[in-house]
């Protein structure tokens, strides 16, 4: 015996929009409640209702059945609120690294090679070439190339938390790569 949730399921995998439509309404509330007790600003809660919904709408196919539906949306929620506390987490990281002067001194001075003035000054400028470098890249690149390239991160993962298609993802890697190497050759930098 299918139950009233399960029948709207169907409807919407068949295409019915209002189906859907109607899962939105009858467990919106719920979602909302759980989404404010863990984030106080509410246009992040509504970033976050909208995000739950999407992903649920994308994921309907993969809905078994096995427990309730809302028990699977709020999982959805939970899921996309992690991936927001990520990217803060992330964010905040990002801004330490890449805008402390203490911490990139602290790179600056680990990475300095050998003990000769001539090489530590020159190791060190180009050490501040490549971060300005970096520092110029659009806002988007940088957080992608920080999520690849310096947390390792997959990209599933990096389509999740900035919330952009997977082909996204890898276009703004590979112009980030591409205007760096463009930068670095103007600068006559060499890997090394």
């Amino acid at each position: 015996m299918k139950t009233p949730d399960q029948t709207l399921i169907r409807a919407s995998l068949a295409g019915d929009r209002r189906a859907f439509e109607k899962l939105y309404h009858k467990y919106r509330n719920l979602i909302y409640s759980i989404l404010v007790q863990r984030v106080s600003d509410r246009d992040t809660v509504d970033d976050l209702m909208q995000n739950t919904f999407y992903r649920a709408y994308r994921s309907l196919h993969t809905f078994k059945g096995h427990a309730a539906f809302s028990t699977w949306l709020t999982q959805i929620a939970l899921n996309a609120y992690r991936s927001h506390l990520r990217s803060q987490r992330v964010r905040q990281n990002w801004v330490s690294h890449t805008e402390d002067p203490e911490a990139v001194h602290n790179v600056i001075r680990d990475l300095a090679p050998g003990n000769r003035p001539d090489q530590i000054v020159e190791h060190r400028e180009r050490i501040a070439l490549v971060h300005k470098s970096i520092q110029n890249l659009p806002e988007r690149y940088r957080k992608a190339m920080w999520l690849r390239y310096v947390m390792d991160w997959s990209y599933e993962e990096i389509t999740q938390v900035l919330q952009v298609p997977l082909g996204t993802v890898k276009t703004w890697l590979f112009r980030a790569r591409q205007q760096l190497k463009a930068e670095f050759l103007k600068l006559d930098l060499q890997p090394g």
